[in-house]
């Protein structure tokens, strides 16, 4: 069966954020959520702090990957898009290089999420380009390895982003979740928040999803 894959942002257990969720509430939401099926855990913007849960999910035997904005990486500075503009810098602190060639070392899959963290339907052909070559490219770089993956920030696309994606030589990409099946260029993923306790976590992979979302 093909695995259900997780999509969490920040992992701290004092910021209150919509984006953050406390370790053992997320430890918790994979437990109840691998009795029933095979999961993969993935965490969007390679914020420093998701890698408080690691050990754990390593002792879950559950696969993780970062999906990571290249131009962030380079300094290791915080997430500065426009949506999370005035909330502590400490918060949004994200992996350097060093680190993720430490976590990949662990097994941790690193994924592109772009080099900006753009609306990437809201691009010229020529920034979307750059934003999934330049990112794809740096993390091979930087990494010594392929970079098969791709996570559309804030899960949008359109069919010119999909093409550009695939042109751009990336395998598979991921979205978010809405319950069909879809093409390799369209992965869903079951985003998760502070709000989601296990059970309702369990509701939101059954025709339910839309009533506990």
């Amino acid at each position: 069966m093909t695995p259900l894959v997780l999509c969490y942002h920040a992992v701290s257990p004092s910021w209150e954020h919509r984006l953050s969720i406390e370790p053992e509430l997320l430890l918790r939401q994979v437990r109840a959520l691998s009795r029933f099926r095979r999961l993969r855990v993935s965490f969007d913007d390679a914020f420093r702090s998701a890698s408080i849960v690691f050990p754990r999910l390593r002792q879950l035997d559950v696969p993780v990957q970062v999906f990571v904005c290249t131009g962030f990486a380079r300094t290791g500075g915080p997430l500065t898009i426009p949506e999370l503009v005035g909330d502590e810098p400490g918060e949004l602190a994200t992996m350097t290089w060093e680190e993720l060639r430490s976590h990949a070392a662990q097994g941790i899959a690193i994924g592109s999420h772009t080099v900006s963290h753009l609306h990437l339907p809201t691009l010229s052909d020529v920034e979307l380009a750059r934003e999934l070559s330049d990112s794809k490219d740096e993390i091979e770089s930087e990494l010594g390895r392929p970079c098969t993956d791709l996570a559309y920030p804030y899960g949008e696309h359109d069919g010119r982003v999909r093409a550009a994606a695939r042109a751009a030589g990336y395998e598979r990409a991921f979205a978010l979740w809405d319950g069909s099946r879809r093409d390799r260029y369209v992965l869903p993923r079951l985003d998760l928040y502070r709000r989601h306790s296990p059970g309702r976590a369990l509701l939101m992979t059954t025709p339910f999803h839309r009533l506990v979302a």
